[in-house]
């Protein structure tokens, strides 16, 4: 049986203006096991080791766990904000203090991302020259990270697909190489999720946890996301297999408004992804057309329908249900799981805590 917990990431109620000690007395008021936050500012703007550490104490009171991120490794990114491309040197001077906020807080891991939706489509900057700086700055970061015992979990975050997500793994020291597994996101990226998940799987130490739709537009695809259990994805398969490699992974739900245009009529935009599986774009499409075949028949409302009620009346059903569903198929998700299938050829070794 797994001993997964489950919590949510803040960034789903984050409209609603609570500090961060009102988002730990919500997340225990409404029956959650912890939240999971952006960075260390994001609870204390000074990263002041005493409020950190007040912080952690009240956590620990409340019975829930609390997980941390970190900034972007990405100097690209930075870039957009500096209006110049930062050296590897000073973004690791902007990440080291967050890291030494993370040890304060008793984390072990930390979720990052390197890009958001459209980064991979910037004239700026190649997605390949991004994906080459962050390793770089990772790899900077590495002796300390390694010393403060800490993990970086980096996010399928509407930006690395699964296999670029593996080869930039496979290329950090094992000691500090981990993955944030967002069921809802590997879609955007043309991945099966469900294979995706499997081959990711022995990596990951975080998650953001959370069900999508698709539907077919004059460009190709809306993308939009939904309460776990109520979409398209085969939640129960994705989950046991994950918690077979990780059974006390703790289970963050991220849920968010919005549509996402994957226009995959266009050979233009395709061509961003030079390592597309056609059976894995297949997939995808199989996806859509069965998203289209409930909207017909009525059992599932289509995405345009449901943005169209505002988020604030429908964030604390949306984590309700999702954590009703998660409450009641995890106990038994292991008992029937599959055993993973994982080569060295598709999954680096799998690492230890």
């Amino acid at each position: 049986m797994s001993r997964a917990r489950i919590g949510f990431d803040r960034y789903t109620i984050e409209h609603r203006g609570y500090s961060p000690e009102e988002t730990l007395r919500f997340a225990r008021e409404r029956g959650f096991d912890g939240v999971q936050f952006l960075d260390a500012s994001t609870i204390d703007e000074s990263l002041d080791p005493g409020a950190l550490s007040r912080f952690r104490r009240m956590a620990d009171d409340l019975g829930l766990y609390i997980e941390v991120g970190l900034p972007t490794p990405n100097p690209g990114r930075w870039a957009r904000d500096w209006g110049r491309e930062p050296s590897v040197e000073e973004v690791v001077a902007v990440l080291t203090p967050q890291i030494e906020a993370l040890a304060v807080l008793g984390c072990r891991h930390a979720r990052i991302y390197v890009g958001d939706r459209h980064d991979r489509f910037r004239g700026e900057l190649t997605w390949e020259e991004q994906l080459a700086g962050s390793l770089e700055v990772i790899q900077a970061l590495t002796p300390r990270l390694i010393a403060q015992g800490i993990r970086l979990a980096i996010e399928t975050h509407a930006d690395l697909t699964a296999d670029e997500l593996l080869g930039l793994v496979a290329r950090m020291d094992s000691a500090v190489a981990g993955i944030t597994l967002d069921t809802g996101n590997l879609t955007m990226r043309l991945d099966d999720p469900l294979s995706a998940a499997r081959r990711l799987a022995p990596w990951v130490v975080a998650t953001h946890i959370k069900d999508m739709v698709l539907a077919f537009t004059p460009r190709g695809l809306c993308w939009q996301a939904r309460p776990v259990g109520s979409g398209i994805l085969p939640m129960p398969d994705i989950l046991a297999a994950v918690l077979r490699a990780q059974p006390d992974l703790r289970l963050s739900i991220e849920l968010h408004p919005r549509t996402y245009d994957l226009p995959i009529y266009y050979p233009r935009w395709l061509s961003f992804f030079p390592g597309l599986r056609p059976d894995a774009l297949a997939s995808v499409v199989r996806l859509a057309a069965d998203c289209e075949r409930r909207y017909a028949e009525g059992s599932l409302d289509r995405p345009e329908t449901v943005e169209a009620i505002p988020w604030p009346r429908r964030d604390l059903d949306g984590l309700a249900q999702s954590l009703g569903y998660l409450r009641s198929v995890v106990p038994h998700l292991l008992d029937s799981a599959r055993p993973l299938v994982a080569t060295s050829a598709t999954v680096p070794p799998t690492p230890k805590e």
